[in-house]
């Protein structure tokens, strides 16, 4: 048993963190867990800094008014033998991808993604 164990009655919300829109947009996991950020052109989502084994975190990323937009990724994302998912291009609709760090590999695991909200 894990002496880091926490138990809460209710629920756990992690804060939102904005992330700046620019050519590559650079993401800080001490920050947060919940990654959200609209794009204006096409960009490349860097490898987070400092990572936790374990850790899971979600991006939203929403196409902005131009749409047709896409999304690159650092090396350190991980989408298996299935490759990284062909986000929406519509102008305002919103993809939701979610990951978990794996120290040994050091590597950002996709467990999935939810496309064209």
């Amino acid at each position: 048993m894990s002496t880091n164990t926490v138990i809460t009655a209710g629920y756990v919300a992690p804060a939102v963190v904005g992330l700046t829109d620019k050519a590559t947009i650079a993401v800080d996991a001490a920050l947060g867990n919940d990654f959200r950020v609209t794009i204006a052109g096409s960009r490349t989502i860097d490898d987070p800094t400092n990572p936790v084994d374990g850790q899971r975190i979600t991006f939203q990323i929403t196409q902005g008014s131009g749409g047709g937009f896409t999304v690159a990724w650092g090396g350190a994302y991980d989408f298996g033998a299935a490759g990284a998912p062909t986000l929406s291009t519509a102008a305002g609709k919103t993809d939701v991808l979610g990951f978990i760090y794996n120290a040994a590999q050091s590597s950002w695991l996709c467990v999935g993604s939810a496309l064209g909200f």
